[in-house]
């Protein structure tokens, strides 16, 4: 029989002794894992909502300008036109972080002021109220968390003019409803959560040049984004 030195039977026990220690200090200092968000990967096919994959913003459109209208009560006349409006929406990640959807809610003005040479200065408004339904993608980053995206809508806005004169409405035209059909490109300065600003140019392929608010292909938008 091996006989076992009194000296080898000592350090085995304050072997022993010290990984019992260590197992039992891992034990007390163990938490749960951390699960870190990857943007990139985020499964949305669980069937549950997920406010993190929410998406808010906001978008304006301001022009203005002069030149020549065909007006149907004064003829060709110079006129000076002013236009602002919003386009607030709501959508939702509901594939992957790069891809999105979700609804919006259109509202033009244009203040169109005629100078027939006649000595009056009448004012046509038009009030455009509408909603769309939108779709974007996230193409590829520049400089994380900035992006270029792509960006797809579907809108339906109805309008009419009021034609002012010296404060009074002397006139109001029927409601013209039309359809507006947008692709383009985008810049958003975060991807991520949180607040970001957004550039977007969209070219407007059933743009209708009778409906005056809305006629213009080119659609430039600057505003804020809350999630994209």
């Amino acid at each position: 029989m091996i006989q076992i030195s009194k000296y080898w039977c000592l350090c085995l026990i304050a072997m022993f002794a010290l990984t019992t220690a260590a197992f039992a200090q891992e034990d007390e200092n163990y938490d749960e894992p951390v699960i870190v968000y990857d943007p990139d990967e985020v499964d949305g096919r669980d069937g549950r909502f997920n406010i993190n994959k929410l998406v808010i913003g906001g978008f304006g459109t301001l022009g203005g300008g002069g030149g020549i209208t065909n007006d149907p009560f004064y003829g060709p006349v110079q006129a000076n036109q002013f236009t602002y409006g919003g386009t607030p929406f709501i959508g939702y990640r509901f594939v992957n972080d790069r891809w999105i959807s979700g609804l919006g809610f259109n509202f033009f003005q244009q203040s169109t002021v005629l100078n027939p040479g006649t000595g009056e200065t009448p004012v046509i408004i038009n009030n455009v109220f509408g909603g769309r339904i939108l779709s974007r993608y996230l193409l590829f980053h520049i400089g994380d968390p900035a992006g270029i995206y792509a960006q797809a809508e579907f809108g339906r806005n109805r309008g009419r003019d009021k034609y002012r004169l010296d404060g009074e409405i002397i006139y109001k035209t029927d409601p013209v409803s039309t359809s507006s059909l947008l692709f383009g490109l985008g810049y958003t300065s975060n991807h991520y959560q949180g607040f970001g600003y957004n550039f977007e140019v969209f070219y407007d392929v059933l743009a209708r040049e009778e409906f005056v608010p809305l006629w213009s292909q080119l659609v430039p938008r600057i505003g804020i984004t809350w999630g994209f």
